[in-house]
């Protein structure tokens, strides 16, 4: 996000706790909607920008308008699980807080 805009996030932030909202935002990629690149680039992307995280929301896209990225579903979820990461629905992450 640009630096212009954090300012109007913070206020859009307080606003949304303030109201009880619990807000959610990816901080993890692959990179997908970019350019096209390989699979192995594609993981190798995840797993630059999984580094040193510790709860991920990953932001994939489910089109194949620039890359495939469901062929490579498994070898990501594969590699998340070897690292130790757990994975839980959408509810039970945002009712966690």
């Amino acid at each position: 996000m640009s630096h212009i805009y954090s300012n109007e996030k913070k206020k859009a932030l307080k606003v949304l706790t303030d109201l009880d909202y619990v807000y959610v935002d990816w901080n993890c990629l692959n990179r997908d909607s970019e350019k096209k690149y390989s699979n192995s680039e594609l993981l190798n992307n995840l797993r630059k920008s999984s580094k040193n995280k510790g709860t991920l929301i990953i932001l994939m896209h489910d089109t194949a308008d620039i890359n495939k990225t469901y062929n490579i579903l498994k070898d990501s979820i594969d590699y998340l699980k070897k690292e130790g990461y757990e994975f839980c629905n959408f509810y039970d992450f945002v009712n966690h807080f």
